[in-house]
């Protein structure tokens, strides 16, 4: 007899990964197939999750009025780092666990970091573009890694990560982040310290936080104009944590000299989402930092193992909302 339903909402990747979905069958539970997108309309939304006992989800919108009806719902394990889709407080109250699966993908994020850090810094779409085109066989000229200082907001798994690997391009890094003990930064080789110090030191500022309601457009006109003239701007994190038309502004008149992201605002971009990705100083990706076929495998394993943890009383290991723990009577992990 199955011991509850689980919506799987992300790609046909993860319906590629045979171990999580043997893993949901081994321990009793029903796999249920129905990938999502962030613009899936909010009924077939409660339509498909209405009788679930989990959901592995993708990035669709989980709000109240998509959640009202799942009454079975008890776990909500998201194929990921970021959790802005999913209304926290409804779900604590509700008494739904909400997971993410942040280590999983730190490799293949801090990996893209650098690469938009280095193709940024050194022009490299640009001198794909002069090449293919036959216009100019030339690039603007660029930096050594060593010689920038690299700031970073945020030291999680992933922020960890690239710390690691800008240390191996001997990059000096400075980090904010106010929820790391000081010391597990200065072990991983670089120098913890505040905002107004990172902002007026740093070369390249690169964000590695979650999006939520204290942080709704932080890099606004006033954290642009505490940068340094001439800086680089990485974005792997969440496109709405960046007031768009104030780093437009600043990337038109130079003080920030060129930007990699990996989001918008608006996904895919319109609007002033899509005039930010149309400058020629922008490298601009499709939210796509985490996709490598190790980091999904990890993510989907992950995942699972967090939804299989709750139907088996256990708590899972990166719980978000962990307030709901004080409701619910799982086990600590051993």
């Amino acid at each position: 007899m199955s011991r509850g339903r689980v919506i799987v909402t992300v790609g046909i990747e993860f319906y590629g990964q045979q171990p999580a979905r043997d893993m949901l069958e081994t321990a009793g539970l029903e796999c249920i197939h129905s990938p999502g997108s962030p613009g899936w309309p909010d009924d077939e939304t409660r339509d498909n999750i209405r009788d679930k006992f989990g959901i592995l989800a993708g990035a669709e919108l989980l709000d109240a009025s998509t959640m009202a009806d799942a009454r079975d719902l008890r776990v909500i394990a998201r194929n990921g780092v970021g959790f802005d889709r999913v209304d926290l407080d409804y779900c604590t109250e509700r008494g739904i666990v909400v997971t993410n699966t942040p280590g999983a993908m730190a490799d293949a994020v801090a990996d893209l970091t650098l690469a938009l850090l280095l193709g940024t810094v050194r022009h490299l779409v640009t001198g794909n573009v002069n090449v293919m085109t036959g216009d100019e066989y030339d690039v603007p000229m660029g930096e050594d890694l060593a010689s920038l200082t690299l700031g970073m907001i945020g030291c999680g798994h992933i922020g960890a990560e690239t710390v690691r690997r800008a240390r191996a391009f001997k990059m000096p890094v400075l980090v904010e982040d106010p929820w790391v003990d000081p010391q597990r930064i200065r072990d991983l080789g670089a120098e913890p310290v505040d905002r107004a110090r990172l902002l007026a030191e740093a070369d390249v500022i690169s964000l590695h936080l979650p999006l939520t309601d204290d942080n709704v457009d932080m890099v606004d006109a006033d954290f642009i104009a505490a940068m340094k003239p001439g800086s680089f701007f990485i974005n792997t994190a969440r496109g709405g944590i960046v007031d768009e038309a104030a780093l437009i502004s600043a990337l038109r008149s130079g003080h920030i000299a060129g930007a990699g992201l990996d989001c918008q605002a608006t996904e895919p971009p319109v609007g002033l989402s899509k005039e930010l990705v149309d400058l020629g100083n922008v490298i601009a990706l499709p939210h796509c930092a985490s996709k490598t076929s190790t980091a999904r495998k990890r993510m989907s394993i992950a995942a699972t193992e967090s939804i299989i943890d709750v139907v088996e009383g256990r708590t899972p290991e990166f719980v978000v909302n962990r307030e709901v723990l004080e409701k619910l009577d799982l086990a600590p992990r051993e």
